[in-house]
């Protein structure tokens, strides 16, 4: 695991603009919402340019916010059915999606 380096003030200053403009909080097409409403995630880099903050800055502040945002189980969750869909996927390929979702191997 890496070492991150961020002044704390820095770091509570721009988490939440950080979080809202990257891709942790994923508001767009899929949830039907109106044009002016829907937007995608910006990479660290364009996030940087509009905060004007160095990417690397950012890219601390993102991993950082995201793993004090989402708890310890939630990752878990997620690695699980991570592994779970790439073994499905590796048995059964697309069709796994809608025949073999609920396999809990």
């Amino acid at each position: 695991m890496g070492f991150f380096f961020i002044e704390p003030e820095i770091y509570y200053r721009y988490k939440d603009e950080v979080l809202r403009l990257s891709n942790a909080f994923q508001v767009n097409i899929q949830e039907r919402l109106p044009n002016g409403q829907r937007q995608r995630g910006l990479s660290d880099r364009e996030i940087a340019a509009q905060l004007g903050l160095e990417e690397e800055v950012v890219r601390d502040i993102r991993v950082i916010a995201e793993r004090d945002y989402y708890p310890i189980d939630e990752w878990q969750k997620a690695i699980a059915f991570k592994d779970k869909a790439c073994r499905a996927f590796a048995r059964h390929g697309n069709s796994y999606v809608f025949k073999y979702k609920h396999e809990t191997e």
